[in-house]
C-alpha cells in the first residue's frame, strides 16, 4: 500500500474534519431521498419494505433525511469514523421515529452472519477513496439480496480538471501534509466557490469541504471502463451507468434515441450533437458500450452515479428498459 493510500491517514483526515454538519437553514441533505424519488419514477420501483444499508454515512445526514422521506424500511449507516457516527447519533435526535441505527465500522468488516443482506446499498464516494475498491464491492455483492441493487457514486476524471489544479497548487506550496497551511491558502485564494457536489450549507464547513475537495490524501478518479474495471462481474449480472455530475448539476444518464421518458428532467442524451441523419443512424448502430463512451466524451463527467444489479433486480421494476437499455455491455 503506498504511504498516500495508507487508510490511517485518511481516517485521520475524516476525524479531524467530519462533514456535513446540520445546515443553518434549517433545511435538509435530499441528496439520497432525491435519489431514490428519481429512481422510482424512472423505473417503476417501489422503496418500501426493505433493508438498506449506507457505506461510508458520515454524519448520517442524507441517510436520515431518506429515512425520513421513505419511512416504512430498515435504515443502518456504517462509517469507520467514530467522530462521524458520533455526530449522527446526534443529528439522529432532531428526527422523528427514524428506523435508522449508526454504527462506526471499518466496511471491510462487513459479514452476512453479523449483518445480514439487504435490499439496497448505497456506497456514495467512498470507493475513490480505496486502493482496491474491487475487494469492498464483492463484500457488499454478498450482502446484496439475490434481487437487490447497490448504487455507488465515484469521482470523475474528465470533468475535474479545475479542481485537481487546485489540488497540485497547494501541494506545490504546502507538500503532502501540512493541511492547516493549506486550509489558509485555500481560503486566500478563493477556493471556496467549491463544485457541484460540494454544497456549503454550515459556515463550520468550510474546512472540512476544503480538505474533501483540494486536499484528500488519497483519491482515485474514474471513466467508464475505468468503472468496468473495478466491478466484479462475477457478482454482478449487469452495471448501469445512471447519472454524470456535470459542473453546475446532476444529469441522467440517456443514450437511446427513441425512449419513453415523459419526466422533463436534466438528461445526458445524444440528441444535440447527432446534428445529421447519417450521425444519428452510425450512432443508432453502434453497440451500447460505445454509445455510452460518446455520452462521456461529450459531457464530460466530473462524477458517476452507478447502479449494479444482480439476479431478478429488474422483475421488481415497472419500466426495466430504463436500465436494460441503458446498460454497459
Amino acid at each position: 500500500m503506498t504511504a498516500n493510500g495508507d487508510p490511517a491517514r485518511i481516517l485521520g483526515q475524516y476525524e479531524s474534519y467530519p462533514y456535513p454538519s446540520l445546515p443553518e437553514d434549517g433545511k435538509r441533505y435530499s441528496e439520497l431521498a432525491n435519489l431514490v424519488r428519481l429512481f422510482e419514477m424512472e423505473c417503476g420501483y417501489t422503496f418500501a419494505n426493505k433493508r438498506i444499508l449506507d457505506v461510508g454515512t458520515g454524519t448520517g445526514l442524507r441517510l436520515l433525511e431518506l429515512a425520513s422521506t421513505y419511512p416504512n424500511n430498515e435504515y443502518l449507516g456504517i462509517d469507520f469514523s467514530e467522530p462521524s457516527i458520533q455526530y449522527a447519533e446526534m443529528a439522529k435526535k432532531s428526527y422523528d421515529d427514524t428506523s435508522v441505527s449508526f454504527r462506526a465500522i471499518d466496511a471491510a468488516k462487513l459479514n452476512t452472519q453479523e449483518f445480514g443482506q439487504y435490499d439496497f446499498i448505497f456506497c456514495m464516494g467512498v470507493l475513490h477513496h480505496l486502493e482496491n475498491p474491487r475487494e469492498l464491492l464483492t463484500t457488499l455483492s454478498r450482502l446484496t439480496t439475490k434481487n437487490g441493487a447497490i448504487f455507488f457514486y465515484v469521482y470523475g476524471e474528465y470533468g475535474s480538471a479545475e479542481r485537481m489544479k487546485r489540488k497540485r497548487f497547494l501541494t506545490h506550496f504546502h507538500g503532502e501534509d501540512a493541511t492547516h497551511a493549506k486550509i489558509a491558502m485555500a481560503k486566500t485564494m478563493g477556493f471556496t466557490d467549491f463544485p457541484y457536489g460540494w454544497e456549503l450549507r454550515n459556515q463550520q464547513d468550510v474546512d472540512a469541504m476544503i480538505v474533501d475537495a483540494y486536499i484528500n490524501n488519497y483519491e482515485v478518479l474514474y471513466t467508464l471502463e475505468k468503472i468496468h474495471d473495478i466491478i466484479p462481474h462475477d457478482e454482478f449480472s449487469t452495471w448501469i451507468p445512471f447519472g454524470f455530475a456535470l459542473e453546475n448539476n446532476g444529469v441522467l444518464v440517456e443514450s437511446r434515441l427513441s425512449n419513453d421518458n415523459k419526466l422533463p428532467l436534466p438528461r445526458a442524451t445524444p440528441e444535440k450533437f447527432l446534428t445529421s441523419l447519417d450521425l444519428r443512424e452510425r450512432y443508432a448502430a453502434l453497440p451500447k458500450r460505445q454509445q455510452l463512451l460518446l455520452l462521456e466524451d461529450w459531457f464530460q463527467p466530473s462524477g458517476y452515479t452507478v447502479l449494479l444489479q444482480g439476479g431478478d433486480f429488474l422483475s421488481q421494476l415497472g419500466n426495466p428498459r430504463r436500465l436494460s437499455e441503458n446498460t454497459w455491455e
